[in-house]
């Protein structure tokens, strides 16, 4: 499986340049660190960003996550999951609903909008094992998601 992400060079500019917040992330934030999972893509980078340009991003994911099963990780898509129905549900989604990771589990619900118009959140989703490729680009080259 693979993931990637993508910033603009300010950013790419300021992460290279950081070693204030990247050493207290590395000191107090380690996979496995006493039940906390982190891990520099999901954590650091967000919340740098955030605490240094927060207008500066977007603070939004066009990539859908399925967190249903409950797990440390999200769910991850096998290549018999990955139908025209599978995609048809995940660009047919239209409230971001987040439940927060403290003890207070806040529910925020949100509705797409671009530029003022309600759109499907999602443009794709993750975690894809690499045999679901083949699927993938088969279904991808006659899709259109709206």
């Amino acid at each position: 499986m693979f993931q990637w992400f993508s910033m603009k060079r300010e950013h790419a500019l300021l992460v290279l340049a950081d070693n204030l917040y990247y050493t207290k992330f590395k000191q107090f934030c380690k996979p496995s660190m006493e039940g906390r999972n982190c891990y520099a893509d999901e954590h650091y980078l967000p919340t740098l960003f955030h605490m240094v340009d927060p207008n500066g991003i977007a603070n939004w994911s066009v990539t859908h996550v399925d967190w249903s099963e409950g797990k440390w990780h999200p769910k991850a898509y096998r290549a018999q999951d990955v139908t025209f129905e599978l995609l048809k549900n995940i660009t047919s989604i239209e409230e971001s609903i987040h439940v927060t990771s403290d003890g207070k589990r806040v529910v925020l619900q949100r509705q797409c909008l671009w530029n003022g118009v309600k759109r499907p959140c999602y443009l794709f989703a993750r975690k894809f094992y690499p045999e679901a490729l083949d699927n993938m680009m088969r279904l991808f080259s006659n899709y259109t998601p709206f």
